[in-house]
């Protein structure tokens, strides 16, 4: 019997592994598909890769500016495929030699819990073999969801899966069904790597999530027109229609999109539908109840990641992880806590965001003040001739506290982590602002963003 069987190995799973080979704890691990799962192979990573090479794309574009010559032959998505894929293969391969020199075995095939201590492994070739655990710990991850009549097919309809794993080439023109983050992000790296590129949104604006302000969504808004991206707001897909190997889309206004192909991005679904046979209490959208603890209704299974109701964000299901393991083997029960979760979205411009929004802060009666400043007139952003973005601070109106961080801008994903610092230590705007930031940096735009509070506005 294992000490501990870990079904699927993204981010959850992989965290797990790595913590209890630690613990010298007799570790299996279950995989249907690719090690590294979703984040690895079609989402996080290769995402990112793409973005970069976007980025890069642009900043060609200004190398003139440092008395550089340069003149671009070609732009082409399936060299960056082949050597995303390399990149890819790299990761993946280092957790597997991982794996053989810890001597950790991999059951290749669907797992199901068809016992308290006992999972199921249906295989490709149809076979089944059974093994046994102390702890079970579910880290399936999530799968892509449709809306209305638009059913993926691989071919015309595709989801971010099939973009970011199978496309070879971008069609001459894509449309994005939804203005969420992976929407902006795919939709984004299409347009610079030359497709052209339509977003249907239903709400009114870019990014309508809660946690994101309408001041970010403005900036991209006005961003992706510059780009040239077609952004369709208020509005949804009523109709469609393959015609002469295009998509025809009819839109709730009256409007057509003709288009080579669609791409869904409308959202994630938990991956448990066929998790077990012994009664594992779920909600109604089929996520796994957990306790604080995330034990699932069976004291020695737990979940994490995706599976679970909390933030769908890799990092997310990392901590989550180690919580879990903690939990199994460790000397004292660990809470899980989300108060402090940075994030981050990597479109036209990077968009990192931690604690709470005004809006949000309003929604709970806390009064607040905030401070911005621009990335026009950081010095260090200007040298990398990237001035386009700013950073809001949001504080608490009468101790000055510092509740929530936005930026913006190049290296946000990076600088955000000096916010949730700052937050977890409660540092006041007085704080922050006193703190050496070292010169030039993007960093030093925190002192700039708290000038307003902390000394009186210069106009």
């Amino acid at each position: 019997m294992y000490d501990l069987i870990i079904i699927g190995t993204g981010p959850g799973g992989y965290e797990a592994l790595l913590n209890a080979l630690r613990l010298k704890l007799n570790v299996a691990v279950v995989e249907k598909s690719k090690l590294g799962g979703n984040c690895l192979n079609r989402a996080c990573i290769p995402t990112k890769y793409y973005r970069a090479g976007s980025h890069t794309i642009e900043k060609l574009g200004k190398i003139k500016k440092y008395g550089i010559q340069f003149e671009l032959k070609s732009i082409s998505f399936k060299e960056a495929k082949k050597y995303k894929d390399e990149a890819i293969g790299f990761l993946r391969k280092s957790l597997s030699q991982l794996l053989k020199a810890k001597k950790t075995p991999v059951y290749k095939g669907t797992g199901k819990i068809t016992g308290k201590n006992r999972v199921e492994i249906l295989k490709e070739d149809g076979t089944k073999e059974t093994i046994e655990g102390k702890y079970i710990l579910i880290a399936t991850g999530s799968v892509p969801t449709s809306v209305g009549g638009l059913v993926p097919d691989g071919k015309y309809i595709l989801t971010t899966e099939n973009f970011m794993e199978d496309l070879e080439e971008l069609p001459e023109n894509l449309t994005v069904i939804g203005g969420g983050v992976a929407g902006c992000e795919l939709g984004y790296i299409a347009s610079v790597y030359g497709s052209k590129v339509s977003i249907v949104e239903i709400k009114d604006r870019l990014l309508p999530i809660k946690s994101i302000s309408e001041e970010v969504s403005r900036n991209l808004m006005r961003r992706f027109k510059k780009a040239g991206i077609d952004v369709r707001l208020n509005v949804y897909v009523k109709e469609h229609y393959v015609e002469n190997g295009k998509v025809k889309l009819v839109l709730s206004d009256g409007n057509e999109i003709y288009t080579d192909k669609v791409l869904l991005s409308v959202g994630r679904r938990p991956n448990t539908d066929s998790i077990d046979e012994i009664g594992i209490e779920k909600d109604e959208r089929g996520f796994i109840k957990v306790d604080d603890y995330l034990r699932t209704n069976f004291e020695n299974i737990y979940a994490c990641g995706d599976v679970v109701n909390s933030p769908m964000l890799a990092h997310v299901a990392s901590y989550e992880a180690k919580v879990a393991v903690e939990n199994m083997f460790g000397k004292k029960n660990k809470k899980r806590d989300y108060s402090i979760v940075p994030w981050a979205i990597f479109t036209a411009f990077e968009i990192a965001h931690v604690g709470l929004t005004e809006d949000e802060a309003k929604e709970k009666g806390i009064d607040t003040v905030s401070g911005y400043y621009p990335y026009t007139y950081n010095e260090k952003a200007v040298d990398e001739l990237e001035t386009e973005g700013f950073v809001r601070l949001v504080f608490e109106k009468d101790s000055k506290q510092i509740i929530g961080a936005t930026v913006a801008g190049i290296e946000a994903s990076e600088i955000i982590h000096v916010m949730a610092y700052a937050i977890k230590n409660k540092m006041t705007a007085q704080e922050i602002h006193d703190f050496i930031y070292f010169h030039p940096s993007l960093s030093e735009i925190f002192v700039y963003a708290t000038y307003d509070i902390v000394v009186g506005k210069l106009f």
